[in-house]
């Protein structure tokens, strides 16, 4: 991962818009192609396809559902775990453009915020955008993904880093609401929506792993690694307050089915 210069930093949120629509055209043409080779054809065999790929994450049900209704709101169909995976991704990138636009309608429309929390916020914000480039530049990693020459396990590494470094961004920006119980407000606030951002990461890093391992498997005739997933029960990870998990339970995140994968 390249360092962030600070003057670099302090200059991206003048930037945002301006890159969101050159940045989003990597996604579209990932995207675009999946949709482009399928919407005519029926999904036969689909549902299978999404579910075996979907149970290398840790959270399946959500895995199932994003993809489901992504490829129901695009008119796609899904033939292969290459297809679940740029799907989820493109999905993530969606749901987070989103988040960023929520969050900073939350700085506008609480009044009371103290300064130190209009500051977190602030800071919260750059984090989500950090996390649309690392998502990104996962999108370009991914770009020549199905052509011939292209090895998933040449580009597991890159992957990885950019896409642990997104998870990250959402454990910060919750730690900037932890002093007091003012803070502890604006978190619930966030909070659910930082975890379904969190999750969704997961469950493509779990899908590029299981990929790359029968990749490598198929190249070398061994078994495969155990999947991501398979050593652990965790449900949450372990920076995630009791509260915040009593907050989430008593919650469900519901898949934005108005998405429209061909309008990237």
């Amino acid at each position: 991962m390249e360092n962030v210069q600070p003057q670099n930093y302090k200059t991206k949120p003048k930037i945002f818009l301006l890159t969101a629509f050159a940045s989003l055209l990597v996604v579209a043409v990932i995207s675009i192609a999946v949709v482009q080779s399928h919407k005519n054809h029926p999904n036969h065999g689909g549902d299978a396809v999404v579910k075996s790929t979907c149970a290398a994450t840790l959270y399946p049900e959500l895995c199932v559902s994003t993809i489901n209704a992504a490829a129901t709101a695009a008119s796609a169909a899904i033939k292969s775990s290459k297809d679940v995976l740029i799907t989820a991704l493109s999905y993530t990138i969606y749901t987070v453009e989103r988040n960023y636009f929520t969050v900073k309608k939350l700085g506008r429309s609480r009044k009371s915020l103290t300064t130190r929390e209009k500051g977190a916020l602030h800071d919260c914000l750059e984090m989500i955008d950090d996390t649309l480039d690392e998502l990104r530049r996962s999108a370009a990693e991914l770009k020549d993904y199905g052509f011939k020459n292209y090895s998933l396990a040449d580009h597991k590494e890159n992957l990885m880093t950019l896409l642990s470094a997104a998870q990250t961004n959402q454990e910060s920006c919750l730690d900037g609401f932890s002093h007091d119980k003012a803070d502890k407000v604006v978190r619930r606030a966030l909070v659910a929506g930082q975890m379904h951002v969190f999750r969704l990461v997961s469950n493509v890093m779990a899908i590029i792993k299981n990929l790359t391992d029968t990749e490598m498997a198929k190249n070398s005739h061994s078994s495969p690694e155990r999947r991501l997933g398979e050593d652990t029960n965790a449900e949450w990870p372990e920076w995630l307050s009791a509260g915040d998990r009593r907050l989430l339970q008593a919650s469900t995140v519901t898949p934005d089915v108005t998405w429209r994968l061909t309008e990237w």
